[in-house]
């Protein structure tokens, strides 16, 4: 990722950077962006509740996980176009029927793209509720006065909300803080509850402080059989990872044309 060739390499790193803000505007301008979706499943039924819709850029030699160049997005300021682009895809799948997930940037939260959010929902028809909206841990801590009306005004439109990569830190205060639908457990906590005590004791944690709060709990990066049991026995809601399969195209994984 970007920032950490910037920490590794130092005065290499603005070119790169350079770079990479190029690709995007590449990407933008020639629609270079595609989408696939990861399934969200029930523990108790197993039945596909949601998916995540996952950005990917379109190389010549693959495809390019949005964890690779969105550091570079935020920091040219184009996060808050690629942000507007899959919005505008992600109502278009809700308008199919389906429930989808998608993740924003906080410096992507403004009044313009409120606007889009409530033109588009108008437009296609789609149930706002098929709308799960997921902001990071560290977004949710720091929003200042803009984002924190962005949060509830989307709430207000009948969208949902999700804390994504939860730590379980200060797991209360957050989780009563702003009208959060689910609370998704990060992966390093995930991954480690069949080996570490306190791990499974942090996930339990996040149970209660979301049960309490009446939000359901979700398990990100599920990668083992033994880590679905060990989160279904803690209570975990649901669960998110490539025990389920890899992520999809979303034209195959939902069965449309986006």
């Amino acid at each position: 990722m970007a920032r950490a060739t910037t920490s590794a390499r130092g005065a290499e790193a603005e070119p790169i950077s350079i770079e990479w803000s190029g690709r995007i505007r590449d990407a933008l301008d020639r629609d270079l962006f595609t989408l696939h979706a990861q399934r969200i499943v029930d523990l108790s039924s197993g039945e596909t509740l949601r998916h995540e819709l996952l950005l990917r850029m379109v190389d010549e030699e693959r495809l390019i996980p949005a964890g690779e160049f969105v550091m570079a997005a935020e920091e040219s300021g184009s996060i808050g176009e690629i942000d507007r682009w899959v919005v505008g895809k992600a109502i278009e799948i809700a308008a199919s029927g389906h429930a989808i997930h998608l993740n924003l940037s906080m410096r992507s939260i403004d009044a313009p793209l409120l606007d889009l959010i409530r033109d588009r929902l108008e437009e296609t028809g789609a149930d706002p509720a098929n709308l799960v909206f997921e902001l990071g841990e560290g977004q949710l801590t720091g929003a200042d006065e803009e984002g924190t009306r962005f949060i509830r005004a989307v709430a207000e439109l009948g969208c949902r909300l999700a804390v994504d990569n939860f730590t379980g830190r200060d797991a209360s205060s957050l989780l009563r803080r702003y009208p959060l639908s689910y609370v998704k457990a990060g992966p390093e906590l995930v991954g480690g509850i069949t080996a570490s005590p306190g791990a499974r004791q942090t996930v339990g944690g996040i149970v209660l402080a979301g049960h309490r709060a009446g939000q359901g709990v979700i398990g990100l990066g599920v990668e083992s059989l033994a880590s679905l049991t060990a989160l279904e026995q803690l209570g975990v809601d649901e669960a998110q990872g490539h025990v389920f399969g890899p992520a999809e195209p979303v034209e195959q994984a939902l069965g449309l044309s986006v």
